[in-house]
């Protein structure tokens, strides 16, 4: 039985997981433009601030898990070419 520890996910889970990352950033980047949108306008009688700052950090931690799996895949996947050569 293989142990979870000692798992690594190849390439093609990474860029798959890098996928759904951005997917998720690209589906926040509509809702804040438009909190930002109102917001500016003056429509928002509340202090929408601490909701907007998750928001932001929320899709640049997205943005950020999606770019590391790419990179980590490029770099398994240039090392797994380098030892069948």
């Amino acid at each position: 039985m293989r142990s979870l520890s000692k798992a690594r996910l190849g390439p093609v889970e990474l860029i798959t997981g890098g996928l759904l990352s951005t997917a998720a950033a690209l589906a926040m980047v509509g809702p804040l433009i438009a909190a930002l949108l109102i917001r500016r306008s003056g429509a928002g009688r509340t202090d929408p601030t601490a909701p907007l700052l998750l928001l932001t950090l929320a899709l640049a931690l997205a943005i950020t898990a999606a770019l590391t799996m790419f990179a980590i895949a490029r770099r398994r996947r240039r090392s797994g070419q380098a030892g069948s050569s």
